[in-house]
């Protein structure tokens, strides 16, 4: 085998994807313990917008959005869907906030004021805040079956292998190749691409794949309100809180959470009482209607780092061995970026 992927997620899927494009002699086989996509992909609001608070992160968001962009003209591109982007915050944090944003801010126009507030009626906001937006758009992605149409196009193709239900426990290097074991069975491929999303990667081969990265509960509520296709992401800066309208009369809110060193295991996609508590706690704070519509949500790991920048872990010491860790919420929207760089380190 000349590629294995350790994951079928968003960012696995991509990895595929990319080595098709750049290598399309290579056989690639995937791996993945449950279900293609069945892990945090699933359950991830799959919102990007244009916030990049490092050069690292700008040339991340950079990437993907052209890869993304490249989508155009495909099947694939009817998991992407436009979405206008609007930003709350108090007038003295927008230069500050400007910095994170790689667009230009302005003022919103006073309709579209006017069009959130007959979603949300009695929305509360200060009166040192103000409605920005910019422009170009953001965009949602449908990040389970995009995964699993980016893999179908590739096994179409006859040089991918998807295999699930194996859970990679150990992956060791030997004369030149890795080994990669699941239970009584074996895999023997020249490179390796871990992309794990929350859990733990299965090797002490890479270094920094111990890096003080914590596993954060993330959640997300479902409420039913009049929005309409086309309307834009509201996001409450300050709060943290954004809502995402999914279709004529469905948004999802995503909230804070701070519920750290979850078991990834432990969850499948179900919220708790805690979450329905704590999210509709921060949603009425701005809007008590919006707060009375929510009618369930979902619940899911991912990995953060310190400074929320995922990373690819890679040794030269051990070409053909990188690891993609730490989504930190965007391993969605800079999931093409971070695939090409795994590609390219594995590449040599």
């Amino acid at each position: 085998m000349d590629l294995a992927v350790v994951g079928s997620g968003i960012i696995g899927s991509f990895v595929a994807h990319e080595a098709r494009r750049l290598r399309p002699d290579w056989e690639i086989l995937v791996l993945d313990k449950g279900a293609v996509a069945g892990g945090a992909t699933t359950w991830s609001a799959g919102a990007s917008f244009p916030i990049a608070p490092t050069s690292d992160h700008r040339e991340l968001h950079r990437v993907s959005a052209e890869r993304f962009a490249g989508l155009a003209g495909t099947r694939n591109e009817a998991f992407l869907r436009t979405v206008p982007m609007v930003y709350v915050l108090r007038q003295d944090r927008i230069a500050a906030f400007q910095d994170r944003v790689v667009a230009p801010l302005r003022a919103l126009e006073p309709s579209g004021q006017d069009r959130i507030r007959e979603y949300l009626p009695d929305l509360v906001i200060g009166a040192d805040e103000r409605f920005l937006t910019h422009d170009g758009e953001g965009f949602a992605v449908w990040a389970r079956p995009l995964a699993d149409s980016l893999l179908v196009d590739l096994i179409a193709d006859g040089h991918l292998r998807v295999e699930t239900g194996q859970h990679i426990g150990r992956v060791v290097r030997e004369d030149g190749d890795y080994l990669l074991e699941a239970g009584d069975v074996t895999w023997r491929s020249r490179r390796v691409v871990l992309a794990t999303g929350p859990w733990q990667p299965p090797t002490d081969l890479l270094p920094g794949v111990d890096a003080p990265a914590r596993v954060k509960r993330v959640a997300a509520l479902h409420a039913d309100l009049p929005v309409r296709v086309g309307d834009p992401l509201v996001y409450f800066v300050d709060d943290d809180l954004f809502l995402l309208p999914l279709a004529a009369g469905s948004a999802l809110v995503s909230f804070r959470s701070e519920v750290w060193d979850a078991v990834p295991d432990t969850l499948d996609g179900r919220l708790d009482d805690g979450d329905l508590r704590d999210g509709r706690a921060a949603l009425a704070a701005r809007s008590q209607v919006a707060a009375a519509s929510v009618t369930g949500g979902r619940a899911f790991c991912d990995l953060y780092t310190p400074d929320r920048l995922p990373l690819v872990h890679a040794d030269p010491a051990l070409p053909g061995l990188a690891a993609v860790m730490g989504g930190s919420g965007s391993g969605v929207r800079l999931a093409p970026a971070l695939a090409a760089r795994a590609v390219r380190a594995v590449m040599g």
